[in-house]
């Protein structure tokens, strides 16, 4: 009875801790701010604890979308605990994250209204690279710092991989969630795949056209492509599948117009990344100067190790560079059940000392 007492009374204190934390008010607020170029207005959102008033290099971060959904759904998913950007704030963070042109709330170009095949690739990653420039300009001002961290997933991770080649004075650190690089036999993204224009094997399919449709069966089915066991309950809650298919759909006004519903995101993405997973890189990690922490699950077939090999390989020029798999866990892992181990690895990132040792 008094071990059960004592290990109670040990508990207690973080259970309470942890209530405390949840209950924690948070900031929100959406604007739309001016991109680099004519006619771009980017949708950014800010998340903060409630009177937090503290702003430092340290402690803003800038969360970088990917491929297909806007930033909202992937980092302030509004179901249960899952959101990203809340879980940053009560640690102190101030948070913000974006959407790219022709994304989500940020303007769209008329070929966006236009049908695909009528005109080529939009948004390619040199421009989205301009949107986050113009993003971390917005914030550095905004809070009087001279360095934020930018925290990419998926292609949000090959886009900050190339802002930061270019713009290193501007970040205090960047994390790589599931980057693809340079694996010139990726089965996804490469030769042999619908990317690829048969005809012309070293060319990109602009049969493609402008932008693609993604329906929530289509990401649910890529999702339960990377679990390996039958039961995907084991990896992930039914619950988070359908919040974050509902908030993503919602992102686009025009999802309702088709049947099944859709959501419209740019090619501009798949183009670059042929190029990328054909051996034409459009940046070299060799250029990037700050400490970096590139991640991702065990089964992740967007970023694969071989890619993430590479990767650390050319960081030659970075004070602190790590590498972490997370075991059983796919290019979702921030929604699946074993997502505590991928937060706590990203977070002793955030804080650790620049001095400690790099680590393959």
């Amino acid at each position: 009875m008094r071990r059960h007492l004592a290990v109670l009374s040990f508990l207690l204190p973080l259970l309470l801790l942890g209530m405390a934390a949840q209950a924690q008010p948070i900031t929100k607020e959406d604007e739309q701010i001016d991109g680099a170029d004519p006619s771009v207005r980017l949708f950014v959102r800010m998340k903060m604890a409630e009177g937090n008033a503290r702003f430092t290099d340290d402690n803003v971060v800038v969360f970088v979308h990917g491929a297909t959904t806007p930033s909202t759904p992937d980092f302030d998913l509004s179901y249960k605990d899952y959101s990203w950007a809340d879980r940053l704030a009560r640690l102190g963070y101030v948070v913000y994250m974006f959407d790219k042109r022709n994304y989500g709330f940020s303007s769209r170009e008329p070929a966006m209204d236009k049908p695909a095949a009528e005109n080529r690739p939009v948004t390619r990653s040199y421009l989205a690279v301009r949107d986050i420039g113009s993003v971390v300009d917005f914030v550095r001002k905004r809070h009087s710092v001279s360095k934020l961290t930018l925290i990419g997933w998926s292609w949000g991770a090959m886009t900050t991989g190339y802002f930061a080649s270019l713009h290193s004075d501007k970040l205090r650190r960047i994390v790589l969630y599931a980057p693809a690089y340079a694996f010139a036999q990726h089965t996804n993204l490469g030769a042999g795949t619908a990317l690829q224009n048969k005809r012309k094997p070293l060319e990109f399919n602009y049969g493609l056209g402008a932008y693609r449709l993604g329906t929530a069966a289509a990401n649910t089915a890529r999702w339960d492509g990377e679990i390996p066991i039958e039961n995907k309950g084991e990896y992930r809650e039914q619950g988070v599948v359908d919040a974050f298919n509902a908030e993503m759909l919602a992102t686009d006004p025009t999802s309702g117009s088709r049947t099944p519903p859709s959501l419209r995101a740019p090619n501009g993405v798949l183009e670059d990344s042929f190029m990328q997973a054909t051996g034409r890189r459009m940046w070299n990690a060799s250029s990037i100067y700050v400490p970096t922490l590139v991640i991702a699950g065990q089964y992740d077939t967007w970023s694969y190790p071989e890619d993430r090999e590479v990767l650390m390989r050319d960081l030659t020029n970075v004070p602190l560079k790590k590498s972490v798999m997370i075991p059983d866990a796919t290019h979702f892992v921030l929604f699946e059940k074993n997502r505590e181990q991928f937060f706590q690895a990203i977070e002793d990132f955030l804080k650790s000392p620049v001095a400690e040792v790099s680590k393959p």
